[in-house]
């Protein structure tokens, strides 16, 4: 990642640092909080602010609201770079990354939303919450789960499903009626459960939300692109917007992955075996070397390509296919497999080294890991785009 930190303007007319300098940049004070935030079991205030501070929360955000509306597939590239310095900042900076919605709201909404003196604070749940409607809005309740950068933030950016005498409200498509619902920090409570052993700095808390009234203008369709016009219509926005956020976990595991080789490459050289001989001259330890940098490489190229036929169908205004989308979704599983198999394989290979605190690749490991668990990175995706490979309907929700 170069060190180099070119600028650009925003629409407020500030100078922004280049998305793919930011990892970079950010470098020094994440390693500084990584300890306190695996310590906490959250993300440092200091270290927030700098994030924020710095644009990294922005990447998605239009122009004209001050953001860098970066393309997919270099948010991706940030994504990963992050992912090689810390995977709980990564997951972080993936979670914080909900400025489109702005694309989205009334104008009323975003004026009170951005309508400040500091970038707006997003987190997000994909599990779905319920919302009723009511005069001028709608009444919303739900319990969501592991929502990162919960206690940081001052909006969360919810699914809901519209329901009507208790049932799904479903759309002229025949389709629930869903939609992304933004809620002021007023709004919910944190239950403190986050106490796990991977991605600790993420603080992934639950958020409750009992019957609390948001205006309508502050929802829209999940699908509003695909069905009704932008508000601030710009080709980053006129595709399939889950295809904006599924991938960025991904991308993130498989910078953890990669950091776990370079670190391995290095422990190889010095570290020795019962005989005396380093590591690095055994020809299995070449082997494993090889084949993992090969693997990550090519699921890395794989995503991307992914990502980039998404990007450009939406940018000659065509409507993603399905069969773009499944793409997509087996392009994740398969670089999550890969990114399993290359953490465990040099886990083993780095023998007793691995098991020790304080050595980087135990915490790549454990972090590793724990992102693995995310749902985007199941079987469930790999087994809808293989049912769209068969003239199926995929049968998995946002895919």
């Amino acid at each position: 990642m170069s060190e180099t930190h070119e600028t650009s303007e925003t629409a407020s007319g500030s100078s922004a640092v280049d998305p793919l300098a930011l990892p970079g940049l950010l470098r020094p004070a994440i390693e500084a909080a990584s300890e306190e935030a695996d310590r906490r079991a959250d993300v440092p205030t200091e270290l927030y602010g700098a994030l924020r501070d710095a644009g990294a929360f922005r990447l998605l955000t239009p122009r004209a609201l001050g953001g860098s509306q970066t393309p997919l597939t270099t948010v991706l590239k940030v994504y990963e770079g992050f992912g090689r310095i810390d995977a709980s900042v990564a997951w972080l900076v993936w979670n914080a990354n909900f400025g489109f919605v702005g694309a989205l709201l009334d104008e009323s909404a975003t004026e009170r939303i951005w309508g400040r003196e500091h970038e707006p604070a997003f987190a997000n749940s994909g599990m779905p919450g319920t919302a009723v409607p009511a005069e001028g809005g709608y009444r919303v309740s739900g319990h969501w789960r592991i929502v990162s950068g919960i206690n940081a933030a001052e909006w969360l950016v919810a699914v809901v499903v519209v329901l009507e005498d208790g049932a799904p409200r479903m759309t002229a498509a025949g389709t629930p009626d869903v939609q992304l619902c933004v809620l002021g920090r007023d709004q919910w409570s944190v239950k403190e459960t986050w106490d796990v052993s991977g991605m600790r700095g993420t603080g992934s808390n639950d958020v409750v939300v009992e019957d609390a009234f948001v205006p309508a203008d502050f929802l829209a369709p999940l699908d509003a692109p695909l069905d009704a016009p932008l508000r601030i219509d710009e080709p980053l926005y006129r595709g399939f917007l889950p295809s904006l956020v599924l991938p960025g976990c991904t991308a993130i595991v498989l910078g953890i992955a990669q950091a776990a080789l370079d670190e391995t490459v290095a422990l190889v050289l010095t570290k020795r075996n019962s005989t005396g001989a380093t590591l690095a001259e055994s020809p299995r330890t070449q082997y494993v070397l090889a084949d993992s940098e090969a693997a990550l490489q090519a699921a890395r190229l794989l995503l991307t390509s992914a990502a980039q036929t998404l990007q450009d169908a939406a940018e000659r205004g065509d409507t993603p296919t399905l069969e773009q989308r499944a793409a997509l979704r087996a392009a994740m599983t398969h670089a999550a497999q890969v990114s399993r198999r290359t953490l465990v394989t040099l886990y083993e290979l780095a023998s007793s080294t691995s098991l020790y605190r304080g050595n980087r690749l135990e915490r790549l490991f454990r972090d590793g890991m724990a992102a693995l668990q995310h749902a985007n990175h199941s079987a469930l995706p790999m087994e809808a785009a293989g049912r769209v490979r068969l003239g199926m309907e995929p049968g998995l929700g946002l895919f």
